[in-house]
């Protein structure tokens, strides 16, 4: 009987140790896991951020860029204009020709937009100069710093006329800022845009010029050798960064938003380079970290549950234990990369697929086509008058149209199209299987749902249109952006035409 009972106490011992050094290994080997797959998620966290920076900061150059061919075709057309009317008049006299040209000028409603010269050819007499500039009197020298103009050629009477660049530009710019000061983003994330005057660095190397975290400092000279929190010196490492690659990725620490309390920020900066601006985003890291915080907790929490499992079942349940604690691990890695990746790949705003899902998608497309010579349609479309309505109810009701928009185009497309913001108003659709013959009854469908629209912004109702362009993959296309051009050029087509109005370019 006491062997029996000491035969008990020893395999209840040797089992309690076994069940503690199991349980010791696997705490020790979940450890383990834990640290790597911690560190995976982060990462994939953090190329996801980098991604989304750089998409975000590469709209705002595409928005510039569209911004100044807006302006610069519409000040074509009012230099235009003006010419014509120069030309009506060359049957007066040349008296009445330079009073009549003086007048035209000095009684615009926008002067200070025109950069205009009249002379006497013969005598070299300046018989009008709108602006301060000082030049000889040399057409070639003139045009240098005209975007456009038109030359004035009435016998003795030469002249010349037209819109400056630098006009244009710092139009372009004010406009620019109002557009990256009324973007709001999650996080507590901004753009921000530093102008260089020395690539060489030093001490007032650049001028802070939009900064909505800090508007009081728009203006302010910036040096390389300033210094964050830690010591670091990130101007420093931003312009040689730009310098050397044009665009970068580095930390620093900065100051959050509405509050005093410093946290390592990761930011993307790339150089546009007719303005001398660097345009970039950041976020703060600590929103990773509180992320990663929370996958902890949630690791710990079925930790415990699977050792008092083991202790019950010992090896038989700390085996399943490990199972489901792998199979659990691999679900939320798979579920968060998921939910992050379909953060990525929508537009906040109005949950259209966002530019870098798009690219993907028509990649892919192209691929497809290029195997089976199967294309489909693909639209473009943007908004008319779309800056008109924004100056005149405002940035939100601008928002609220583009959100209407998408939602009236969702509820007449199919499942397996696709809608991508492109860029501000500017939209790409993809339709599979959408034949050239079926393009008009699609095109008024859609032109006629979104005008039929109502949009209230305040007490006001407004109504939009769109105009839009079509066209399909050719097989002398190199990639998909050749098919973009054919569209965005029927879309021009159809601006031309009128407003609501649509185009294939085949």
């Amino acid at each position: 009987m006491k062997l029996k009972n000491r035969y008990r106490i020893v395999t209840f011992i040797a089992a309690s140790i076994i069940c503690l050094v199991v349980i010791y290994l696997h705490l020790l080997s979940h450890e383990r896991t834990q640290m790597i797959y911690l560190e995976q998620t982060e990462k994939t966290i953090i190329d996801l951020k980098k991604v989304y920076l750089k998409d975000t900061v590469n709209n705002i150059f595409l928005e510039i860029d569209n911004l100044r061919d807006a302006k610069y075709s519409a000040y074509k057309k009012n230099i235009d204009a003006r010419q014509r009317r120069f030309q009506e008049e060359s049957n007066l006299t040349d008296e009445e020709f330079i009073e009549f040209f003086t007048d035209r000028f000095n009684d615009d409603t926008y002067p200070t937009m025109w950069t205009a010269f009249l002379w006497d050819n013969r005598t070299g007499e300046i018989l009008y100069n709108s602006s301060e500039v000082n030049l000889d009197i040399n057409v070639e020298n003139l045009k240098s710093i005209l975007f456009s103009y038109a030359v004035i050629d009435k016998g003795s009477i030469e002249g010349i006329f037209g819109v400056s660049k630098a006009y244009i530009d710092e139009i372009v710019k004010e406009e620019v800022g109002e557009l990256i000061r009324s973007r709001r983003f999650s996080n507590d994330s901004y753009i921000w845009v530093n102008e260089i005057i020395n690539y060489e660095g030093g001490k007032n190397y650049a001028i802070r010029r939009i900064h909505p975290n800090l508007e009081e400092t728009e203006g302010m000279y910036l040096s390389t050798d300033m210094e964050d929190i830690e010591g670091n010196l990130p101007y420093l490492e931003e312009l040689e960064g730009i310098k050397k690659n044009g665009e970068l990725f580095f930390t620093y620490n900065f100051k959050e938003l509405n509050s005093s309390r410093i946290s390592e920020k990761i930011t993307y900066a790339k150089l546009y380079e007719d303005y001398n601006w660097v345009i970039a985003m950041g976020v703060h890291l600590e929103e990773i970290d509180a992320y990663t915080e929370k996958v902890i907790d949630e690791i710990y929490s079925l930790s415990s549950d699977a050792i008092l499992k083991l202790l019950g079942y010992i090896f038989a349940v700390l085996l399943l234990g490990f199972a489901i604690l792998f199979l659990l691990g691999k679900k939320q890695l798979l579920t968060s990369t998921k939910s992050l990746e379909k953060e990525i790949n929508m537009d906040s705003l109005t949950k259209a697929s966002s530019r870098r899902s798009g690219e993907i998608s028509l990649t892919s497309l192209f691929k497809q086509f290029k195997q089976t010579g199967e294309s489909p349609a693909i639209m473009m479309i943007d908004i008319d008058d779309y800056k008109r309505v924004n100056d005149k109810y405002g940035h939100h009701a601008g928002d609220l149209i583009l959100t209407e928009i998408v939602r009236k185009i969702y509820r007449m497309i199919r499942s397996y199209d696709q809608l991508i913001r492109w860029g501000g108003d500017e939209f790409v659709g993809i339709f599979p299987g959408l034949r050239e013959e079926n393009i008009p009854e699609f095109g008024k469908k859609l032109l006629d749902r979104i005008a039929s629209s109502e949009i209230l912004a305040g007490d006001e109702s407004i109504n939009v249109t769109i105009s839009a362009g079509f066209s399909y993959f050719r097989d002398t296309d190199n990639d998909y952006r050749d098919v973009l051009k054919r569209a965005d050029k029927a879309l021009y087509v159809s601006k031309e035409t009128g407003k609501n109005t649509f185009n294939l370019l085949k």
